[in-house]
């Protein structure tokens, strides 16, 4: 599903976007559009999570998730041709309109990689619409990003007075999704709803309702099977859904502010990527 400009607030949001030029036209996709001749996988936004440090309260986690179906053992670079932005609008309650108002931007750019597969970052923090600073850093190359710990390079730094740390580099892909059965299922209810004639309902495909991958049928459970008292059965349970995201990374943005510096402790992020024509 395609639209114009999309802003959301909820938190975590997963939430994705390309533009075709620097700051003129949006698009949001369903987390994985695939390699396309126009976008390719660096410029494939896929999730975008806020959060609140659990044994941090004063700090605030903005993560964006791009480059999806990032293999094993592979490394993945950051598009030096493009700019991926983390947007933050300031709200004055958990209830209140939201106003896709730019009051910081944390814009990174990286440069070509190096023998060991790191990139240069630059991290622009725009106010407003102004750039308010630049700090440097660089991503963290596969090898380190797999090891973990101290090998993880935590850029640090003050940008016009907001203290951040940040980090870029390959993680486990946190999303979850059993795709074949929700392809199952959108066929299914289709048919259901619109298959019959004149696009009316077709009740027959009741009778013709693919089991689950424990064998429940639509209204009852599978034979020697627990009861999950949901009285339908459209997916797959968590015994033996497959998760098409299993073994694969993506390339994560992970930026630490402090919302007392942003001037707001309730805050709508979003993330987009853009790339001059």
């Amino acid at each position: 599903m395609k639209m114009r400009k999309l802003v959301l607030a909820a938190l975590p949001v997963a939430l994705a976007g390309a533009l075709a030029t620097y700051g003129s036209m949006s698009y949001a996709s369903d987390h994985d559009d695939g390699d396309t001749d126009l976008k390719s996988r660096a410029l494939n936004l896929t999730d975008h999570f806020t959060f609140n440090e659990p044994d941090a309260a004063a700090n605030t986690v903005i993560t964006t998730y791009f480059n999806p179906r990032s293999l094993p053992g592979k490394q993945y670079f950051l598009s030096t041709a493009a700019r991926y932005e983390q947007h933050v609008s300031k709200v004055a309650s958990k209830t209140a309109t939201p106003t896709a108002s730019d009051d910081f931007v944390f814009r990174y750019e990286a440069g070509t990689p190096d023998a060991t597969g790191a990139q240069t970052v630059t991290l622009t923090l725009l106010k407003n619409g102004t750039v308010a600073g630049t700090l440097s850093g660089s991503t963290t190359n596969y090898p380190d990003s797999k090891a973990g710990g101290t090998n993880l390079k935590i850029n640090t730094g003050t940008v016009a007075g907001l203290d951040v740390r940040w980090f870029i580099g390959t993680r486990a892909d946190a999303f979850h999704f059993d795709v074949i059965r929700f392809f199952q299922v959108r066929a299914w209810l289709a048919q259901l709803f619109f298959g019959g004639a004149g696009g009316n309902v077709d009740a027959s495909a009741l009778a013709q309702f693919p089991p689950n991958c424990r064998g429940d049928g639509f209204f009852a459970e599978g034979s020697g099977n627990v009861p999950d008292n949901d009285g339908i059965n459209l997916w797959n349970p968590p015994s033996c859904a497959p998760d098409f995201t299993k073994n694969l990374n993506v390339l994560a943005i992970v930026l630490e502010v402090k919302p007392a510096q942003l001037g707001s402790t309730v805050l709508d992020t979003w993330s987009t990527i853009s790339v001059a024509e």
